[in-house]
């Protein structure tokens, strides 16, 4: 009988504590930095979104083990030119950006005291960067209908040569991006399907990315903004970079995606429709033999799937709560085989900061979905009324993913770059009155 060995660093870092500087890598974050210094304010989120699409994450700086990822590196010069231009002086605090600096504090505290000294909480502020930083340059750069198109328009000229790379992968099995160190050299292989995954740090979350996408990208297009010819390019491109990844969650998103969308003309009925689905599990829940979340082990789309560790995943959650509730664990191996591997980004969350971070977090995308609802109602044209249901699809796709995923690597920038946006595009700005001139109000009624 032969033993399973997990591999080492399975569920870790590989890279970390090491300085991985490419020259090629260097060069483009230099120009980048530079590139963010002198254009002009509204393209200032583009130097960071190509380092995050472009470079392999593993691309890094470390000092005396302090970890400074390229992409890291960009959030804070971006956060600084903020500071620079007041940039972050326009950002009307509300509900949103009150829970996710919550979650970050929360985060700090409890690491703080599951590692016993300052090295967990030093790990646990670059983690802060990369979330709550990235937050705050989506609040305070995509502020409106406009600021989306373009850099979602950046993203679909970016998905075109992206496409090239992975067809690439794809017939070759090799990953030109392996030079920069941080991916394979030989692309994966499950089921004899190659998995291509580009300068992502796994085939998922290459998959993720662009299936994300793809809902505001129609949108963009059946709101008929222009562009129209490099959109459905793009609308193209994405998905068969998801199928190129051969992976099962990427794929599910950009399915929730295309329904999402297909109910746009049934959006102001989603509230009933969300009370129905929610009755539907819970008779599920009552009447079958194994747990609602056992469903999950059955999904198999690209061939090879983990769908029982995934469900295992939550279940052992569930079964070990005395051992994270509070402040969260250290370790989660203990649970079963390879549960090391937390592939679940609602139990990565209580297991980072226990029940208070896991609320936290649910309380986030609860308000979110909340405002973007709201602004979603009182959308005066077409194609902000599109852009919104699709940046609302978009933030489901989400959601749905985290069940089968916790985000890592470059995708952590690039969600919450996201949810910035949305909290920003959904804030509601009521116009300000002209001030009435003194006894103007009682002449108004004397006349009528």
């Amino acid at each position: 009988m032969n033993e399973r060995v997990m591999p080492e660093h399975f569920g870790g870092s590989l890279w970390a504590d090491q300085t991985v500087v490419h020259p090629i890598g260097l060069a483009m974050l230099l120009c980048a930095i530079g590139a963010l210094l002198i254009l002009p304010r509204r393209y200032h989120l583009l130097p960071l979104m190509l380092i995050a699409v472009a470079l392999p994450g593993a691309q890094r700086i470390a000092i005396l083990s302090l970890d400074f990822t390229f992409v890291r590196i960009m959030i804070l010069a971006t956060l600084f030119v903020a500071m620079l231009h007041g940039q972050l002086r326009t950002i009307r605090w509300g509900m949103p950006d009150t829970l996710i600096a919550l979650a970050a504090a929360w985060s700090l505290l409890a690491t703080g005291v599951l590692s016993g000294g300052l090295a967990g909480v030093v790990t646990s502020a670059g983690g802060a960067i990369d979330t709550f930083g990235a937050y705050l340059l989506g609040r305070a750069y995509l502020r409106s209908y406009q600021d989306m198109r373009r850099v979602l328009l950046c993203f679909a000229v970016v998905s075109i040569p992206m496409l090239a790379f992975f067809a690439l992968e794809q017939l070759s099995g090799r990953n030109l991006f392996s030079i920069f160190g941080g991916v394979p050299e030989e692309t994966m292989l499950r089921n004899g399907r190659l998995r291509a995954q580009g300068p992502f740090s796994h085939p998922i979350m290459a998959g993720i990315c662009w299936a994300t996408i793809v809902p505001c990208l129609i949108a963009l297009w059946q709101g008929k903004t222009g562009a129209r010819l490099l959109i459905s390019a793009a609308i193209v491109a994405m998905p068969l970079i998801v199928v190129a990844s051969a992976s099962s969650t990427p794929v599910v998103a950009l399915m929730c995606g295309y329904i999402g969308l297909a109910l746009y003309a049934w959006r102001r009925y989603m509230r009933p429709m969300f009370m129905a689905m929610a009755a539907v599990l819970l008779i599920l829940q009552l009447s079958m033999e194994m747990s609602v979340w056992h469903l999950i082990s059955r999904i198999d789309i690209a061939g090879g799937s983990t769908g029982w560790h995934r469900y295992n995943l939550i279940q052992q959650a569930i079964n070990h709560f005395s051992e994270w509730w509070a402040f969260g664990t250290n370790t989660t191996g203990h649970w079963g085989w390879g549960l090391q591997d937390i592939t679940n980004q609602y139990v990565l969350e209580g297991v980072n900061g226990g029940i208070v971070q896991l609320l936290l977090f649910l309380a986030f995308l609860f308000v979110l979905f909340m405002r973007i609802g709201r602004a979603q109602r009182l959308a005066t044209t077409v194609a902000e009324s599109r852009l919104l249901w699709g940046m609302a699809v978009t933030l489901f796709v989400h959601c749905v993913s985290f069940l089968a995923v916790s985000y890592f690597g470059q995708m952590v920038c690039i969600f919450y770059l996201f949810v910035g946006a949305v909290a920003a595009v959904s804030e509601v700005r009521h116009p300000q009155r002209a001030p009435v001139r003194p006894g103007a109000a009682v002449a108004a009624a004397a006349s009528t």
